[in-house]
């Protein structure tokens, strides 16, 4: 445990993210690794980062340390301890009384980078919802989340939802025959593009192709589903939290997505909520996603202010470079850079250091009810 003293004194700035990755079950991360600036990038099954995050990762197939999945913060004397011990020692000051009250020393949000290698893919899954999971998993969280795309490589594909009804019968027959390509055949398959917003509703059935680096945020769950094993460290009932197949297969929604939903709702068209002077604040999804997070991204030429009203934050800068500027002082952020910024701290600038576009993607914790 990091002594008080020294917890306190991150509270007086804005807190970089220290590095939380891990193997994963599918093969990626060079991707994920150039967008954070490691060196010598490669797929090396380290193909996830949780940069925000107070849960703990379980992965089918994987060692599971109780610490696996929280995330790191570095100390002032350049310990790296677990951003909750901070959260517990501080709760009002990093989260705010309010959410405290609601969530304990929890950040309510997840928020991770995935990154989908050559020769790889992410099974055909879906995650539970919050009623669900509440009558099935004991919690109150399902997963819902939401796509922000950093990465691509050629040929990079990802299929979502269904063309016309499914019937679980038949789905349970390509199931067990692990008939991967007729699932995918029966789903809207998409090309996703850097920059690319979607929007994904617990009980969707979807998978990710090679080629796929996502920025993610998300309930604060590990929740997945999982309708393939074969060529994986896992087997058939490893990948249903734990259920038997026919209470797993009711978290999943087996209807037609129709064209004008996947377009217009899924795939987002972001919001512009403010500009100015070739200033641009985005409000990335719908009201619907306000109580599990909120998202929203400034395209900064300049500078432009950032308002906390919505509380406690954490930022991930994905172009360019500039600064957080305030009565802190002045804060670098550059692409790749992750930021927590605690409830405690007064409003603040983004300002970029004009060589280009700073673009940051702001991650907010469910909106308070």
């Amino acid at each position: 445990m990091a002594s008080k003293e020294l917890l306190k004194k991150m509270l007086d700035a804005p807190i970089y993210m220290a590095p939380n990755t891990y193997l994963h079950f599918y093969n990626g991360g060079k991707l994920r690794a150039e967008f954070v600036g490691e060196p010598d990038p490669k797929d090396d099954y380290r193909s996830e980062e949780w940069m925000f995050s107070t849960n703990r990762a379980i992965t089918p197939g994987r060692e599971n340390p109780p610490d696996k999945g929280f995330s790191r913060v570095q100390l002032p004397n350049g310990e790296i301890v677990l951003l909750k011990e901070l959260l517990e020692e501080f709760p009002n000051e990093t989260l705010g009384e309010a959410h405290y009250k609601k969530f304990g020393a929890n950040l309510g949000i997840l928020v991770k980078i995935f990154d989908v290698g050559e020769n790889a893919h992410i099974p055909v899954h879906w995650h539970p919802s919050p009623q669900f999971a509440k009558k099935y998993l004991n919690s109150p969280y399902g997963k819902n989340e939401a796509w922000i795309v950093i990465g691509t490589r050629p040929g990079a594909k990802a299929w979502i939802g269904w063309k016309e009804d499914i019937n679980i019968d038949e789905f349970k027959k390509w199931l067990e025959a692990q008939d991967v390509q007729t699932m995918r055949a029966h789903m809207h398959e998409i090309e996703p593009k850097v920059g690319d917003v979607i929007f994904l509703r617990d009980s969707f059935v979807h998978s990710l192709g090679s080629g796929l680096c996502i920025l993610e945020p998300q309930e604060p769950t590990d929740w997945n589903i999982l309708a393939e094993w074969e060529g994986y460290p896992f087997g058939k009932n490893d990948g249903t939290l734990g259920l038997d197949w026919d209470t797993a297969l009711e978290a999943a929604d087996f209807t037609k997505m129709s064209l004008d939903y996947l377009n217009n709702y899924v795939r987002r068209t972001p919001v512009i909520a403010r500009q100015s002077d070739g200033n641009v604040e985005e409000r990335l999804l719908p009201e619907e996603a306000k109580p599990y997070f909120q998202l929203s991204r400034y395209k900064v030429k300049t500078k432009i202010d950032v308002p906390r009203s919505k509380g406690f934050h954490c930022l991930t800068v994905t172009q360019g470079s500039g600064m957080l500027h305030g009565s802190f002082g002045h804060v670098p952020i550059k692409r790749g850079k992750s930021v927590f910024v605690p409830a405690c701290l007064p409003g603040y600038e983004l300002v970029s250091d004009g060589e280009g576009i700073l673009e940051v993607v702001y991650f907010f914790p469910p909106e308070l009810s």
